[in-house]
Parts: structure tokens; sequence; C-alpha cells
């Protein structure tokens, strides 16, 4: 769980850091609607930022379903096994989860 919040806290900071310098770098004369070569180029300060909100948003759905997973063959998962196999299902289930 901490290496979460420390992945997720170096990632705020440098997209914190890149919108900062996306403000900085880009025109406000770029903001016009006819201006549309102007507003291509000023989106590209801003591809590390979505690239990093997008890691995120995949390593957290990945941790999610991890957990899901974990928690339906813990809980759920004896129901789906024949009866003649829940003997090995259990021993499956020390030595992958070992809690």
């Amino acid at each position: 769980m901490f290496e979460v919040i420390g992945y997720v806290t170096v990632s705020v900071v440098i997209m914190v850091f890149l919108w900062i310098q996306y403000f900085i770098l880009v025109p406000h004369s770029s903001y016009e609607r006819g201006n549309f070569i102007g507003r291509v180029v000023g989106i590209i300060p801003l591809v590390p930022f979505i690239i990093m909100l997008s890691l995120i948003f995949f390593y957290l759905m990945e941790m999610l379903y991890k957990r899901f997973t974990k928690w339906f063959e813990l809980n759920w998962g004896w129901f789906f096994i024949n009866g003649r196999k829940r003997d090995a299902w259990s021993r499956h289930l020390r030595e992958k989860y070992k809690d």
C-alpha cells in the first residue's frame, strides 16, 4: 500500500511540474479559435501529463483487479470447484497466497 502512495505522490509532483511548464511555455494567443496549428502545438507539452495519468489509472486498475481476484478466489472460488477437487483447490490457495 505504501509503495502505491509513493508512486502516486511522485507522479502527481511530476504532473504538477509539467502543468506549470505548460502554462509558462504556451502563449495565450494559441487559445484563439482560429489558430488550429497553435492549439495543436500548445497541446504537445501536455502529452507527458496525459501519459502519466493513464499510467496511474492502469496501475490502480491492475491493483484493484488483483485484489478482487484474491478476494473472489478466497471467498467464492470454492463454489465453482467440483466436490472431489476441493482439497486440491485449498492446497492451491495455500500455496498461492500463503496467508
